[in-house]
């Protein structure tokens, strides 16, 4: 049994061997299976195809089942690497849980020191780079840990694998046999999954799903989104049990170069079918109990009913604003599902996305936000937040893939009935408010200087949205 800890909890010498192994195969041939970049490329590369290159499932329902088995061949791999460079046999890939606290929301000083890649496996150059006086992720800033701990609790308190806002999204389809004109990512991956991608590799190497994977901390971070998901299962929560997913076999190389297959039904125990556990430090803030479920436990709940819908946008960089009225028939749609005894949830959908690239911005989505907000009304107002990774492929599909469109949804029936206010929302609609997050400066730094950098002008690839609406379901 092998046992994966937070990456702080480990020795100098257990990163150490990470940083050996890594080495290792980095000087092997690129067309050796087991090599650093043979491995990256499974994951994504614009070079040529190979026999299993660019095979990541990201918007899809195989997301989570895929990254495990990924991971544990990688883990394999890496393990006889750190044996061949004189390590221990029962190396484990560590996880970054960067949502603990400020201290954890850093990049490990093991990925960053010494800040010479011909001498630390660990570094990479490619990362976020500084940014109006912030600090860049190698220079010792950290990510929204607050916003990180919120959406894993979220995540684990969602009831269902398959649907809108729930653990593992719909993706292209529900399977092979219902296939959707649009992709919609399960929460885990929504966030924290994608933002931190972007977070820690804007300008990078991180925020390319073609390259993501060559950064020594795309493992961790991985990890950790599958610590999330053991954590879910632990609770009690059920995976699908169609056969399309739990059947759909996938291929990876292991330890001896030899390409072997799994299947997600294959990897749902982590300790009695990989040989693998997580330790026991906490994840931040709990899922506390599980929702009751408006659905049997695994199977997909019905597609929620649209109440109301606004105009779309086109966000560049900097805070952009919507509204979405409400006609008489939203007004007594959103009425009734605000009421604390109605099992359906409101949604907030981001929908018909559509980019050439993803741009590397995080966006926080706040409802009814007024003027001039301090860092208090922020998060009284916070609704979640969204990026693009991955987006060329909505585009740009393949392997068996079809185009087609990007939607988000956030679950916000919580927030629209703490926000109240005379029932404002009830009657009007809801004002939508997106603005850039940016990495956390070290501390001693004002809240008024960190504001002023979200709200400071900015001009990259554009990201359009087609219209934002809610939905009750």
């Amino acid at each position: 049994m092998f046992v994966r800890r937070e990456v702080r909890s480990l020795s100098d010498d257990t990163l150490a061997e990470y940083a050996a192994g890594v080495g290792v195969m980095k000087k092997r041939n690129p067309a050796d299976k087991t090599s650093w970049w043979y491995q990256a490329a499974i994951h994504g590369s614009q070079e040529a195809a190979d026999d299993l290159y660019n095979q990541c499932k990201h918007g899809s329902w195989y997301f989570l089942a895929w990254h495990r088995m990924y991971l544990y061949y990688f883990e394999r791999i890496v393990r006889a690497a750190v044996v061949e460079a004189g390590g221990s046999e029962d190396w484990a890939l560590p996880y970054w849980n960067y949502a603990i606290d400020r201290n954890h929301s850093t990049l490990p000083d093991g990925f960053r020191k010494p800040d010479d890649e011909a001498t630390n496996p660990l570094f990479v150059a490619l990362r976020r780079p500084p940014e109006l006086g912030i600090p860049g992720i190698n220079e010792g800033a950290g990510l929204p840990w607050e916003k990180l701990a919120e959406a894993e609790a979220k995540a684990l308190a969602r009831p269902q694998f398959i649907g809108d806002t729930q653990v593992g999204g719909f993706g292209g389809g529900r399977g092979p046999a219902e296939p959707k004109l649009y992709s919609q990512t399960g929460v885990v991956e929504l966030r924290p999954h994608n933002n931190v991608h972007n977070l820690v590799g804007k300008e990078g190497w991180m925020a390319d799903e073609d390259a993501a994977a060559k950064d020594p901390i795309f493992w961790l971070h991985h990890a950790n989104i599958d610590r999330i998901w053991a954590q879910w299962q632990s609770d009690g929560n059920q995976n699908p049990t169609e056969g399309a997913w739990r059947d759909e076999p996938f291929a990876f190389f292991d330890v001896d170069g030899g390409e072997d297959h799994k299947t997600p039904g294959q990897v749902l125990d982590t300790v009695t079918d990989l040989e693998y556990a997580y330790d026991v430090v906490p994840s931040a803030g709990g899922g506390g109990e599980p929702e009751e479920a408006a659905v049997p436990a695994g199977a997909a709940e019905p597609d929620p009913k649209v109440v109301a819908a606004g105009d779309g946008l086109i966000l560049t960089g900097g805070p952009e604003d919507v509204s979405v009225p409400f006609e008489q028939r939203a007004q007594a749609e959103v009425e009734e599902a605000s009421r604390e005894t109605d099992p359906r949830d409101l949604y907030l959908n981001i929908e018909d996305i559509e980019a050439k690239m993803n741009p590397g911005t995080v966006y926080a989505v706040y409802v009814n936000l007024p003027k001039n907000p301090n860092q208090e009304t922020l998060d009284a107002h916070y609704a979640g937040s969204i990026s693009f990774f991955g987006i060329e492929r909505t585009n740009d599909p393949r392997a068996d893939e079809h185009p087609h469109g990007l939607r988000y949804s956030l679950e916000i029936g919580d927030l629209l009935r703490s926000l109240g206010d005379g029932e404002r929302y009830k009657e009007e609609g809801v004002h939508v408010t997106f603005r850039p997050e940016t990495l956390e400066a070290p501390e001693g730094m004002a809240e008024t200087e960190a504001l002023a950098i979200a709200e400071a002008p900015k001009e990259e690839s554009p990201v359009q949205i087609g219209r934002v609406s809610l939905s009750v379901g």
